[in-house]
């Protein structure tokens, strides 16, 4: 006759999928706008390439495509995990979906980084996620001068460095780290000190600000890579998919925008300890957006 514990043990398989229902239809009212805007950056994606253009074919966009859609596969997995109350995992296929993200806007955006991509060695993109954030910065600002704005060399530091400052915050909840693990057993915490090893959905009010800066984060990145697609594709204006494709846009960017706004202020359970990469003090990211 079987133990309680081994009773306990083989019955965790089986309550997981009823306990990741409780954990999505009891998401927080504060996380549940957000299903909403991801949707609309799926729709915005995906809807790009088919915006009537005359540069179908462009080498810079069938390179971008793949990766594309590998970023909008990617947020889908990021929100299914988010709601089912998975954010650790969340945060490891967000960081995927970064790099994924960053190297669709790059290649977009360039044709000699097109070609250098198709040319990696091994079957693999030539740039890690530092580099990707640094040739990203770059794209944005040559786009920011051909609309005659002045760029300086410390607006590009910040930009790059904001964007790795993200990937690295990513890293700290997917990687093996004190922080994420001591945070990921606050969900299964039984008595005290003492707390089960089993998987489960982290429904903790805690957890909330995680989950929606995992969230901010994948949709930021996965409109960078859009619109980069967006914009070299040069579509026709006058068309009922570019129309669709700048609302959708502009919904899940003042969305974002909106909503990140209700988890400024709230400690964070996670945070970027080492920041020795860091160079600047932000002060024209301070200047635009405000502290």
């Amino acid at each position: 006759m079987a133990s309680r514990k081994i009773n306990t043990v083989e019955s965790i398989w089986e309550s997981l999928p009823e306990l990741e229902n409780v954990s999505r239809e009891s998401l927080d009212a504060s996380l549940k706008p957000w299903e909403e805007l991801v949707s609309c950056c799926i729709e915005a994606g995906a809807l790009a390439p088919m915006i009537p253009s005359t540069k179908n074919g462009d080498p810079r966009l069938t390179t971008a495509a793949p990766f594309l859609k590998c970023t909008l596969d990617d947020l889908r997995g990021v929100w299914i995990l988010i709601e089912r109350g998975y954010t650790s995992q969340a945060a490891a296929v967000a960081a995927a979906m970064f790099e994924n993200a960053l190297t669709a806007a790059v290649v977009a955006g360039s044709k000699e980084l097109a070609l250098q991509a198709q040319r990696g060695k091994h079957a693999q993109i030539p740039w890690g996620a530092k580099e990707l954030c640094q040739l990203d910065a770059k794209r944005e600002m040559r786009l920011a001068e051909e609309r005659g704005e002045k760029q300086t060399p410390k607006m590009y530091e910040d930009n790059w460095t904001i964007g790795y400052f993200h990937y690295k915050w990513l890293c700290q909840v997917k990687h093996p780290t004190w922080q994420a693990a001591i945070h990921a057993i606050q969900s299964t915490i039984v008595a005290d000190r003492e707390y089960a090893v089993r998987p489960g959905p982290n429904n903790l009010p805690q957890d909330i600000q995680v989950k929606a800066r995992v969230l901010a984060v994948s949709l930021t990145k996965a409109l960078q890579a859009i619109k980069s697609f967006f914009i070299t594709l040069d579509g026709d204006e006058k068309s009922d998919e570019y129309q669709a494709f700048e609302e959708k846009v502009n919904k899940v960017h003042f969305g974002v925008a909106d909503l990140i706004k209700l988890q400024y202020g709230k400690p964070s359970p996670i945070q970027v300890l080492d920041r020795s990469f860091i160079k600047t003090d932000f002060s024209t990211l301070r200047e635009k957006y405000g502290d």
